[in-house]
């Protein structure tokens, strides 16, 4: 009986200054946790962010090719219970549209807005808000391939492991003023048309940096 009592005991929650490297001069830095679909692109482009006032903590997907988005929405639920974050730390899902359905795509935000995350989507994916760092949207351009060909044409070469991050971090700016332009209506939770909706989370991710 006593086992089985300590089994159903909740394990603490580990303190969020665990996360700050030794950079964070103040260990009460901003975090900023973000889980997205992709295995490397998104995490490379969000180390952009890092300064020594906040963490960005992306949640890639692994090895196991769990990118669906509910398990996307369940590795940030498994972060939340294991760290005990400040009440301005902040949690966002990243993901694209293209390879689910509207059914699952509308659960998933749903269920997001219920735990009070944040919806950065993508259509059809995140190549998207790449490319609208160099240029506007071409009404042609429809498939993930388009704008992967597209990147690897104006710019030389696309690497979704090994991304030049010079090529896009002088362009944040237009990205965020392109896409916004696109889909304006704060109250959509993914696009319905081509676009991104990651300008939301950089503009906060700005919007920290400035403040901070």
């Amino acid at each position: 009986m006593q086992e089985k009592h300590l089994k159903s005991r909740k394990m603490p929650k580990i303190d969020r200054k665990k996360l700050l490297d030794r950079e964070y001069k103040d260990r009460d830095a901003r975090l900023f946790v973000i889980a997205t679909e992709g295995r490397e692109t998104e995490k490379q482009y969000f180390s952009m962010f890092d300064s020594s006032r906040l963490k960005v903590e992306v949640l890639p997907t692994g090895d196991n090719n769990k990118s669906a988005p509910e398990y996307i929405i369940e590795r940030l639920n498994e972060f939340k219970q294991k760290y005990n974050l400040n009440t301005d730390d902040r949690l966002w899902i990243v993901f694209d549209v293209d390879r689910w359905g509207e059914e699952k795509i509308s659960q998933i935000c749903r269920q997001a807005k219920q735990k009070e995350y944040g919806l950065a989507v993508s259509n059809p994916c995140f190549e998207v808000w790449l490319w609208l760092h160099i240029d506007d949207l071409d009404p042609k351009d429809r498939t993930c391939k388009n704008f992967e060909d597209k990147l690897r044409a104006k710019i030389g070469s696309y690497n979704k492991s090994n991304l030049n991050l010079d090529l896009f971090k002088s362009h944040i700016k237009e990205a965020v003023a392109r896409a916004k332009s696109l889909h304006r209506d704060p109250k959509q939770n993914w696009t319905p048309t081509i676009g991104s909706h990651v300008y939301r989370v950089v503009e906060m991710l700005f919007e920290i940096i400035k403040s901070t």
